[in-house]
């Protein structure tokens, strides 16, 4: 049996680092090519499960037991945890925001992006698209993000520094020309990697992370609903 030491010692902080800058500049060209091929909604959801291809084919390439590594334990408690956690940032989210909108103004990107949401969300495929995407959001991004950079350089190095590389890789990869979202995201990620380090549980930080996409998103699905 493979023991945690050993699978860490399997995977280096700078090989973590060089997969998640492979799948960036992945994601970036492919996921041009699957909008130009199958437009917006099937682009998301390849988009989000090519965030998991790279680090996940280097975790097997280098023989790591994938579920203990990342924390991969389902149960019944930790979904319900994963639920209220996701409630929990979600309020977090709001207030950060706020505050970056505050300071920075309104995002253009975040419109056109939620804009794009509710306009697919009028018909009923692309509403299930939409929940396909924003929950591949959690179960993807927490699998590259957290479960594997933030635990390989945990593994080497201080908590401080794990949460802070990956929480700046988490921004990066939600990019904003002003700011905002890359900011709020990178101060989300710092939360979510607290809840996955707390844990060491991959399927709690990606159930909360999904589940604070899909609240926010019926939240503007109601508010639609109610102006309309």
């Amino acid at each position: 049996m493979i023991s945690m030491e050993e699978d860490d010692n399997k995977i280096s902080p700078f090989g973590a680092i060089l997969a998640v800058v492979a799948t960036f500049i992945l994601s970036l060209f492919l996921g041009a090519a699957f909008f130009i091929l199958f437009g917006y909604g099937f682009a998301m959801v390849f988009g989000e499960l090519l965030i998991i291809v790279v680090p996940l084919g280097y975790m097997l390439y280098k023989g790591v037991d994938v579920r203990s590594y990342i924390g991969l334990e389902i149960g019944p408690r930790t979904i319900l945890l994963g639920v209220a956690m996701g409630g929990l940032l979600l309020f977090s989210n709001v207030i950060i925001s706020a505050g970056m909108i505050a300071v920075f103004g309104v995002s253009e990107a975040v419109v056109e992006t939620n804009s794009l949401i509710m306009n697919m969300s009028d018909s009923l495929q692309g509403l299930l698209l939409v929940i396909i995407v924003l929950s591949l959001a959690g179960l993807c991004e927490e699998f590259t993000f957290r479960g594997f950079l933030q635990n390989t350089i945990n593994s080497k190095y201080s908590l401080g520094l794990a949460l802070f590389v990956s929480s700046l890789a988490f921004g990066f990869f939600h990019f904003d020309p002003q700011a905002v979202y890359t900011i709020s995201a990178v101060l989300m990620g710092l939360l979510l990697g607290y809840i996955y380090h707390r844990w060491h549980s991959y399927v709690l930080s990606a159930v909360a992370h999904s589940t604070l996409n899909l609240i926010a998103l019926a939240i503007m699905l109601s508010a639609r609903a109610t102006i309309g």
